[in-house]
């Protein structure tokens, strides 16, 4: 039996590093060899929006939403507007009819691309037209829809990142392997958006259909280009937040607060249990700090702190069951959105369930 595993293992691991191979490494290989860094764009169609705000805070909302428009993308939109930023909405696939007519009414500008790159494309190519249409921004937003945004406290998130004086202002960060502020969700000062190195950034990025590539030379890229350069870095949710709430309740309730927290990074019962509540605490919060914090904390804050935002790919990426996502979410709150969401996280499945190919290439961080 433990040869068969040992065997069955070795095989996967093979599996994987041909599909590394194939996947990305052989698309970054030639994407490096015959690809120049170019302003050439991939917007195929832009469209005038019916929403224009007097002030110069400007949002680049890129969507993937091929079978309409969801609740999660509408209260985005409201939102901004009612924050007063001026949407430049970058749509990833062609886009006609009564969607394109919505989403116009939420709108200053609406750039409809061919998806090369994925967000991370669509953000280079948005940024190059905003510096050109757009130069005088005082600050812009960068967000796509990987989050559910929900209803409540969306509006003060959005004024946060709107007004918020850094130069760089992430709602989240990332400390494991590489640092980085989470690209979903960030906002920079006008001064960053028009400096030499933010735009030679977007100019020098490569085009290149792979996730591995999108988050180590996009947004961990993105990070190292303009972390260094900043004279300021605000983090709107950290783990330190959760100090103080954390510290009003009970022993019994703080042993709860586990299954809230991803498998991966889930401490033990039988080891909290032994613990006082000051250290139960330190390590929730050290448990946060480790990874991807809107994975790791992210139910966490939403319930002690009202952020709005929510990963969608919970269940996709192995760090919670959908019956965990489902009972956290009737706890914490869902806003009357739970069939949508369970309906969503049921229909991207696991990586467990997916076929064996594709099983490789998600394991090998390319999708």
């Amino acid at each position: 039996m433990a040869f068969r595993q040992a065997l069955n293992k070795g095989i996967f691991g093979v599996g994987k590093l041909a599909a590394r191979l194939y996947y990305h490494d052989r698309k970054v290989l030639a994407a490096k060899w015959f690809n120049k860094p170019v302003e050439s764009s991939n917007i195929v169609e832009t469209h005038d929006g019916h929403l224009h705000h007097s002030g110069n805070v400007y949002a680049i909302f890129l969507i993937w939403q091929p079978s309409g428009i969801p609740w999660y993308v509408r209260n985005a939109l409201n939102a901004l507007a009612d924050t007063g930023v001026n949407v430049v909405l970058v749509i990833n696939h062609p886009m006609t009819g009564d969607d394109l007519e919505e989403v116009k009414l939420k709108s200053k500008k609406i750039l409809i691309r061919n998806n090369a790159g994925f967000d991370i494309g669509g953000f280079k190519d948005a940024t190059l037209y905003c510096l050109e249409e757009f130069p005088e921004a005082d600050r812009v937003i960068y967000l796509n829809d990987s989050t559910y945004f929900f209803e409540n406290g969306l509006v003060d998130l959005f004024k946060r990142l709107a007004d918020s004086k850094a130069d760089v202002t992430g709602a989240f960060e990332n400390w494991e392997i590489k640092y980085h502020i989470q690209s979903f969700c960030f906002s920079v000062h006008g001064d960053v958006f028009r400096a030499e190195y933010f735009r030679d950034f977007w100019i020098n990025y490569l085009l290149i259909d792979s996730r591995l590539w999108a988050i180590k030379a996009g947004e961990i890229g993105l990070s190292r280009a303009i972390v260094p350069k900043a004279r300021t870095i605000e983090i709107l949710y950290s783990p330190n937040d959760l100090r103080a709430p954390l510290g009003r309740l009970s022993k019994e309730d703080l042993l709860a607060l586990s299954r809230y927290t991803p498998a991966p990074t889930r401490l033990r019962m039988s080891d909290l249990s032994e613990m006082s509540p000051p250290e139960i605490i330190d390590s929730v919060i050290a448990a946060i700090g480790q990874r991807s914090q809107i994975h790791t904390g992210g139910f966490l804050y939403r319930r002690f702190l009202g952020c709005p935002l929510m990963k969608r790919d919970l269940l996709y990426r192995l760090q919670f069951t959908s019956d965990e996502i489902e009972q956290a979410l009737r706890e914490i709150g869902h806003e009357d959105h739970l069939p949508q969401i369970m309906t969503d996280v049921r229909r991207k499945g696991s990586l467990l369930h997916l076929p064996f190919l594709k099983k490789l290439q998600a394991a090998s961080g390319i999708m």
